[in-house]
């Protein structure tokens, strides 16, 4: 960084382009920050004691002067550390501070939550998803960190890309409102579009991505991503308190009910019932025991039991 426009932003005299650009050169690494605070240190020990004008007669031999000042600089060197702090830890070391201080929001089962990060994007988070995010974006991107299923709808900022991480993927959001589910313990991924567009990139394989327009669905199997046409969003409609009924796997649906629900299922059966139905809803305030019977209706037959006291739900 050129010293003169370091002087010139100490003196308080760059513009807000300037400053920024400056700013972001100093966060860009250890070793401009170190040479920032070698510039102050240099500047403030300049204009604290250089010498006053003089007559010519009067003035000082110039190797006397440089002296002068050095010894005043080093002797004083405390006293303009506290200078950088105010200029340089008000405006950078305590933004980036806040970009390191981390958040996270956890939704019991059973439970939906919204949340608004600090660039404005709304985030709505599913039962049993955890969502990790900084008290302030870095100035180069808005990164954030989910377990669970959420809908985005990200504020619009080019310059500033913002990234969902996952356990299997990342996704950087060229575009405003997607839908994501990511459960690491039991393998499942995908993300689908609503507006705008996405570009997902896997974890095991950053070769591997694929860039997602509206109605595209990018799904994980067997640790490989695919891309797929949707006709409609009913698996987005959890987000209304509904959870979607479609020729799905018996357990898996079995475990989107534990989670609206808050229960815990066991299915005590050597085959699994087949879910026969290719579109229908169930809304969750119905209850557990509501939606079980419907799922009976429409699948080839079980059976199940409840304990009230434990809350457990055993399928035969």
């Amino acid at each position: 960084m050129e010293q003169e426009l370091l002087f010139r932003y100490f003196r308080g005299e760059t513009s807000h382009e300037e400053e920024e650009r400056i700013l972001s050169w100093v966060e860009a690494s250890p070793a401009n920050r170190a040479e920032f605070r070698k510039a102050h240190l240099l500047f403030a020990g300049l204009a604290l004691y250089a010498p006053a004008p003089a007559s010519d007669t009067a003035r000082p031999k110039p190797r006397r002067t440089l002296l002068r000042i050095a010894r005043y600089a080093v002797r004083t060197a405390a006293a303009v550390i506290v200078m950088v702090g105010a200029a340089y830890l008000g405006k950078v070391v305590y933004h980036h501070s806040l970009t390191e201080r981390e958040m996270s929001v956890f939704v019991p089962a059973g439970q939906r939550m919204q949340v608004t990060l600090a660039d404005g994007t709304h985030v709505q988070l599913n039962a049993g998803t955890t969502l990790e995010y900084p008290v302030v974006f870095s100035r180069k991107t808005r990164r954030v960190k989910l377990s669970g299923e959420a809908l985005f709808e990200v504020t619009h900022d080019p310059s500033h890309p913002f990234i969902v991480e996952t356990f299997a993927t990342e996704i950087q959001v060229l575009g405003t409102k997607f839908n994501v589910q990511a459960d690491s313990e039991n393998g499942l991924f995908s993300a689908t579009l609503v507006e705008g567009r996405v570009k997902v990139t896997s974890r095991k394989d950053p070769a591997e991505s694929i860039i997602l327009q509206p109605n595209d669905r990018v799904v994980l199997e067997h640790g490989r991503l695919y891309k797929e046409r949707v006709s409609d969003f009913d698996d987005l409609c959890w987000t209304e308190g509904l959870i979607h009924l479609k020729k799905m796997p018996f357990d898996e649906l079995m475990a989107i009910f534990e989670r609206a629900f808050d229960v815990r299922i066991e299915i005590e059966r050597e085959t699994m019932p087949q879910i026969n139905v290719m579109s229908g809803e169930v809304r969750i305030s119905d209850g557990v025991d509501y939606a079980l019977h419907v799922v009976q209706l429409v699948s080839t037959g079980f059976t199940y039991t409840r304990d009230e006291k434990s809350n457990v739900i055993v399928i035969r």
